[in-house]
């Protein structure tokens, strides 16, 4: 195993072999013709340097990495959230506010965690559903930390999670997303904003799996997506209905690189809000989000005969307690229990 710094095309790079495979990563920092900002440079290069070659041997030998645990958990947050999900950005000002948001990686204890969640409720006067999702990113970002051995145990484990009322768990019934097909957006993002949330009514993907969807992620034969989901990095296999294709198909042929949604992907602006508009539109009351989708997928799979166990899988559930959250008894599934009852001759 080696980590050497190495400069090509005036760019200085760490040149990584490890276990017979060599990779390349940019440090982002350019050559210069001063001689002293040049000796400064490559100090700086040599910290970073130093820094990666431990973190690969602390992996390499199951150690907790020394550095990482240092940083600050707003500053973890940031370079795990790749694809710019807005619920996890929202969460991120949340943890930035609290107690100046200072608070290292390594100093986090459960009673850190349930005051940041009284705080949120409590403080910030949010909905208990909003509040989940704001302390479930920190959740699965103490999660992700612990298993990539940053930190040595998981704080939360032993925390409650906010308890969401049954009245926040919104979902949308079938006329209600036939009403969504029938409007049209004014704008390009907007338009694709909607095919992407009726998509997501049809496969159960979160937002953050819609926006890195790439064709490539979809095969033919069977109709089928086979992702890796970017929440619990799984591959998940999820049959496509008839309704999903025709959404996405539009008859080209495309890189199997390239996104399914790139205007969704790509944007800074916050599309919650074509969502909200489109539900305006359509003439829906409920409060809509792009979770809603979700919870729609999962409710009317349900209510359309799928055992609990296989909609767990569709949406990528290890523990099927998550999944009955969406099992509560709708009234089209109370009518199918009643008329399935054998009956008598009066």
């Amino acid at each position: 195993m080696s980590v050497k710094i190495r400069i090509n095309r005036g760019k200085l790079y760490l040149d990584i072999y490890t276990h017979g495979h060599r990779k390349w990563e940019s440090l982002g920092l350019t050559v210069t013709p001063d001689k002293q900002q040049m000796k400064d440079i490559m100090k700086t290069a040599e910290i970073c340097r130093s820094k990666r070659e431990n973190q690969i041997i602390s992996g390499e030998w199951g150690l907790l990495d020394p550095l990482s645990g240092k940083q600050t958990l707003p500053d973890y947050m940031a370079s795990i959230n790749k694809t710019n999900d807005y619920n996890f950005s929202r969460a991120l000002k949340f943890v930035s506010d609290y107690k100046n948001g200072n608070i290292a990686l390594g100093n986090i204890t459960e009673k850190w965690l349930e005051d940041f969640q009284d705080y949120l409720i409590e403080d910030c006067k949010i909905k208990k559903s909003t509040a989940s999702l704001h302390a479930g990113a920190v959740r699965r970002t103490l999660k992700k930390a612990t298993r990539d051995r940053v930190i040595p145990r998981n704080p939360a484990a032993g925390v409650k999670a906010i308890k969401i009322p049954e009245t926040d768990r919104i979902y949308l019934e079938n006329s209600e997303v036939q009403k969504l097909a029938n409007i049209k957006m004014g704008t390009d993002l907007g338009e694709e904003a909607r095919r992407a949330f009726l998509f997501a009514c049809f496969t159960g993907l979160r937002i953050s799996d819609i926006k890195s969807l790439q064709w490539g992620d979809i095969t033919r034969e069977p109709l089928q997506i086979a992702k890796k989901q970017e929440k619990s990095e799984r591959k998940v296999f999820v049959p496509l209905h008839e309704t999903a294709w025709k959404i996405i198909n539009d008859s080209k042929i495309h890189n199997y690189k390239e996104l399914v949604f790139p205007l969704l992907a790509n944007t800074t602006f916050n599309t919650i809000w074509h969502i909200k508009q489109l539900a305006k539109r359509a003439g829906i009351e409920k409060n809509v989000g792009w979770h809603t989708a979700r919870r729609t997928f999962a409710t009317l799979t349900l209510e359309a005969g799928a055992d609990i166990a296989t909609v767990a899988k569709l949406l990528d559930h290890r523990d099927l307690k998550t999944t009955q959250i969406y099992a509560r008894a709708t009234d089209q599934m109370k009518r199918k229990a009643v008329n399935a009852l054998p009956g008598i001759e009066i």
